[in-house]
C-alpha cells in the first residue's frame, strides 16, 4: 500500500502526504543523500527502488529541475504500478509549476494537487484479504465494511467479490473469496500481493483448528503482509473467548458479532490497526470514525427526546459528510437537519385562534374559558336543584394582533407607553 508521497525539489522537501505509518523525517532525511546521489549521477536513471528495512522507496526524478518523487510503499507492491502512478505526478507536478520551476521561484503546492493524490492513492490502494472457510461470516464483514445490507442467512461466495471502499479519505481494495474447498486452488492466487489479511473463524473449535491452514498460507505467500484473526459469531454460546484463540493461531484476534451493525466503527478501527494508521489522528479516517459515532449518539438522542442535542449532532454529521466527500449521504443529513430544524420550531411555536398564524409560545396570549357542558337554559334550575355541574376549560392562544383585537388584551393608553427616548 502507498504509505508516503514526497516532492523533493533540490535538496527541500516541497511536498510530503502520509497515507499510513512509514518513514519518520529523521530517518528519511538520512536515506535521502544516498538515493539522490545515486540517482542524479552519470550512470543513474530516471526511475528506481530502494528496498530499506519493511518499505519499498519507489522515485522519479527530473535532473534539469533537480526533482525528484518518491512513493514510500510496502516491499510487496508491484512496481510496474507505482511506475504508471510516478509518471503522472511527474507530468502533472512540471505542468503544474514549470513557469517557477524554470525560474527557480519558490513554489506553494496548491490545492489543486489533491485530486491528483486522490487518484493515485486510488489506484494504488491496500489489498485486504478476508479469507477463511465458508459460513464463518466474510461477505457479513464486508458488507460491514461497505455499509451494504447485511445478509440473514448464509449465501455461499461463488469464486469471490472484489470491490474498491472508500472509508472515508481511504481507499481499501477489498477482496472475499468463497470459503468452499473445491475453491481452494485459487486462494493462493487471491491472496497474492495482499497488504492485509483477515483470517475469519466462527470462534468454534473445530473451525479455529481447521483455520490454522491459512496461517501457514499466509506465511507462504504474503509473509509481510500484516495479519489478524476475527473471531466471529461471539454472541453464540459454543464461540471460544478471544484470548484462547489468539493463543492457539498465533495472531492478533479481535471478537465480532458482524450482523450487529453498530460494530461497524470496531471493524474500521481493526483495519487502520493492521494497516498501522491511527484513526483518531489520520486525517483519512477520523472524520469517518466521528461520523459514525455521532450516528449512534443521534439515535440515542432521539429515543431520549432529547431534539436540541440531536439537532447539534445532524448539523456536524453533515460537516463531516462534506469534509469526507460522501456529498449523497450529506443531502440526506442536510434534509434530516431541515426536518428536525422544522419540528423545533413546531414544538417552540403554537397557532393562533383566530388567523392560524404560527407564533413563539412566548409570544401568544393565552385566553381560558370554563364551558357549561349542559345547555343554559336549563343551567339556573339544575342549580337551583342542587345538581352538580361538571364545566370544562377551554384554553385559546392568540397571535397579539388578533388579541388585541379580540379585545384579549386592552392597549394601554399613549401616556402609560414605554418613552422611546
Amino acid at each position: 500500500m502507498l504509505c508516503q508521497v514526497y516532492i523533493v525539489l533540490k535538496d527541500d522537501i516541497l511536498f510530503q502526504r502520509d497515507y499510513a505509518k512509514g518513514l519518520d523525517a529523521s530517518l528519511f532525511s538520512s536515506i535521502l543523500p544516498k538515493i539522490k546521489q545515486d540517482t542524479f549521477s552519470k550512470f543513474g536513471g530516471e526511475m528506481g527502488e530502494y528496498d530499506f528495512y519493511r518499505y519499498k522507496l519507489s522515485f522519479i526524478v527530473d535532473k534539469d529541475y533537480d526533482l525528484m518523487i518518491i512513493f514510500v510503499s510496502g516491499l510487496t507492491d508491484n512496481f510496474d504500478r507505482i511506475k504508471v502512478e510516478l509518471h503522472n505526478l511527474k507530468k502533472e507536478f512540471i505542468d503544474s509549476y514549470r513557469p517557477a520551476l524554470k525560474k527557480g521561484l519558490d513554489i506553494l503546492i496548491s490545492e489543486d494537487i489533491e485530486p491528483i493524490l486522490d487518484k493515485i492513492h486510488m489506484n494504488l490502494s491496500p489489498k485486504i484479504s478476508i479469507i477463511g472457510y465458508a459460513g464463518v461470516g466474510k461477505t457479513t464483514i464486508t458488507k460491514l465494511i461497505k455499509e451494504e445490507e447485511i445478509p440473514m442467512e448464509h449465501i455461499p461466495t461463488i469464486n469471490g467479490n472484489h470491490a474498491v471502499v472508500k472509508l472515508g479519505k481511504l481507499y481499501l481494495s477489498v477482496w472475499d473469496f468463497a470459503g468452499q474447498e473445491q475453491f481452494s486452488f485459487l486462494w493462493k492466487k487471491f491472496i497474492a500481493e495482499s497488504d492485509a489479511v483477515l483470517l475469519i473463524t466462527d470462534s468454534s473449535f473445530e473451525n479455529m483448528e481447521k483455520s490454522r491452514y491459512f496461517i501457514d498460507l499466509i506465511n507462504e505467500v504474503v509473509p509481510y503482509s500484516h495479519s489478524a484473526v476475527i473471531g466471529n459469531k461471539q454472541d453464540l454460546p459454543t464461540s471460544i473467548d478471544i484470548e484462547s484463540i489468539e493463543r492457539v493461531m498465533g495472531l492478533k484476534a479481535y471478537p465480532m458479532i458482524a450482523t450487529d451493525r453498530e460494530n461497524k466503527v470496531k471493524m474500521i478501527r481493526i483495519i487502520a490497526e493492521l494497516l498501522e494508521i491511527d484513526p483518531d489522528v489520520s486525517p483519512l479516517l477520523r472524520p469517518l470514525i466521528e461520523k459514525e459515532e455521532l450516528i449512534l449518539k443521534v439515535e440515542n438522542a432521539l429515543e431520549s427526546n432529547n431534539i436540541e442535542q440531536a439537532l447539534s449532532y445532524y448539523k456536524k454529521i453533515h460537516e463531516l459528510c462534506i469534509e469526507i466527500g460522501d456529498n449523497s449521504l450529506a443531502a440526506e443529513y442536510q434534509e434530516k437537519t431541515e426536518n428536525l430544524k422544522n419540528m423545533i420550531k413546531q414544538q417552540m411555536s403554537i397557532q393562533c385562534t383566530k388567523c392560524g398564524r404560527f407564533v413563539a409560545r412566548s409570544k401568544a396570549k393565552a385566553d381560558t374559558r370554563r364551558t357549561n357542558l349542559v345547555d343554559s337554559r336549563m343551567y339556573g334550575e339544575l342549580k337551583k336543584a342542587g345538581t352538580i355541574i361538571m364545566g370544562a376549560q377551554n384554553k385559546e392562544y392568540y397571535c397579539i394582533s388578533c388579541a388585541n383585537h379580540g379585545h384579549q388584551i386592552s392597549q394601554r393608553a399613549k401616556k402609560e407607553r414605554k418613552s422611546s427616548n
